[in-house]
């Protein structure tokens, strides 16, 4: 499948007698960590954990924040979250660009390996308001007979629905209330 939730490990760090919870993102520009609010950790994840670890592919009841440094942090609030990753070809790349509401959007590459000769995947954090994100996407290498560009829906449950030949226009009909 071309579009896939992006299942990250969250990590636990204990500096002064606190815990900190977050996750390491490996980007082709950099690896970066996005810090889980405590708070959120103990309300809402902690009761899902599986071998003492949790991972994450979509957050409810959460929001993304920057801090004054820069630093992104996932706190309580209201919308959804979703990591998700398009998969390039072999020694391709790919995009995405999103067709529903967003709250907030953080995009980085994931190199396939050091120097990203394999390709380098588009992946997001993305912040929402609603149960699910629509994006339009599209991958170029050795694609091996798959589709090159579509459009997927992703729900809050995890369930990924493929579009494909379908235009937006006729989606937007079909979605409309």
């Amino acid at each position: 499948m071309a579009v896939e939730i992006l299942e990250i490990e969250v990590n636990e760090k204990e500096a002064e007698g606190v815990k900190f919870y977050y996750t390491e993102i490996v980007s082709s520009r950099a690896s970066f960590k996005v810090w889980i609010n405590p708070n959120y950790y103990k309300n809402e994840l902690e009761r899902n954990l599986k071998n003492s670890k949790y991972t994450i592919g979509i957050l409810k009841n959460a929001r993304i924040e920057k801090t004054s440094k820069g630093s992104i942090v996932i706190k309580r609030g209201s919308n959804n979250v979703f990591f998700i990753k398009v998969k390039c070809g072999f020694r391709g790349d790919s995009e995405f660009k999103i067709l529903s509401n967003v709250v907030n959007v953080i995009e980085f590459g994931y190199k396939h390996s050091p120097n990203g000769s394999l390709g380098v995947s588009a992946c997001g954090l993305i912040e929402t308001a609603e149960d699910y994100i629509k994006i339009e996407w599209k991958r170029s290498g050795r694609l091996y007979g798959q589709p090159a560009k579509g459009i997927s829906i992703i729900r809050v449950d995890g369930t990924i629905q493929k579009l494909d030949g379908i235009k937006n226009e006729e989606i937007q009909e079909i979605i409309a209330d």
